[in-house]
């Protein structure tokens, strides 16, 4: 139980929603400027790729497990697994797939926040047990949080080994 002034828990819940629909929103359906289809339904659009360039015009760190593309990791494969089962209604195997991506996201732990919240989230998922998960979902503030980091973090990525257009046809 924390000390915190019940006074300031509104307040700490509507800034925790506000950017929770910010985060949402920047990432929802519309906010990709390519028209490729999102292959797992209920899911937010993918954010269109920067070739693994960093926002500061720095390359990724490839000794990092992920450190280029997150969502690519084999924690994150998991992890989407596990919210494709939580959207198709299947809690059990969503405590599956969230308890078999434990050990991994643990593997890609190298100090940087992301990869600890990563951590932080996939347990907490793990540990939610199967007949809470409905509930949680639409009154726990932490599955929530949790929820964003999942999404953000293992959001799906174009297969950059495919085609992303029909080659062409040559006469």
């Amino acid at each position: 139980m924390s000390a915190r002034s019940p006074s300031l828990e509104p307040m700490r819940r509507s800034a925790l929603l506000l950017l929770l629909s910010l985060l949402v929103a920047c990432g929802g359906p519309g906010a990709e400027q390519d028209p490729a289809p999102d292959p797992t339904p209920s899911s937010p659009s993918s954010s269109p790729e920067t070739d693994g360039e960093q926002p500061d015009g720095q390359e990724p760190d490839e000794s990092s497990p992920g450190a280029a593309a997150p969502a690519r990791t084999p924690a994150c494969a998991v992890v989407r697994a596990g919210i494709d089962a939580f959207n198709e209604g299947d809690f059990e195997e969503t405590v599956a797939r969230f308890g078999e991506a434990v050990p991994l996201a643990e593997e890609q732990v190298d100090g940087s926040e992301q990869a600890d919240q990563l951590l932080e989230a996939v347990r907490w998922y793990a540990a939610l047990p199967p007949e809470d998960y409905a509930e949680a979902a639409v009154s726990s503030q932490e599955f929530q949080v949790y929820k964003a980091i999942t999404l953000t973090q293992c959001d799906p990525v174009p297969d950059e080994a495919a085609p992303s257009t029909a080659p062409p046809v040559e006469a």
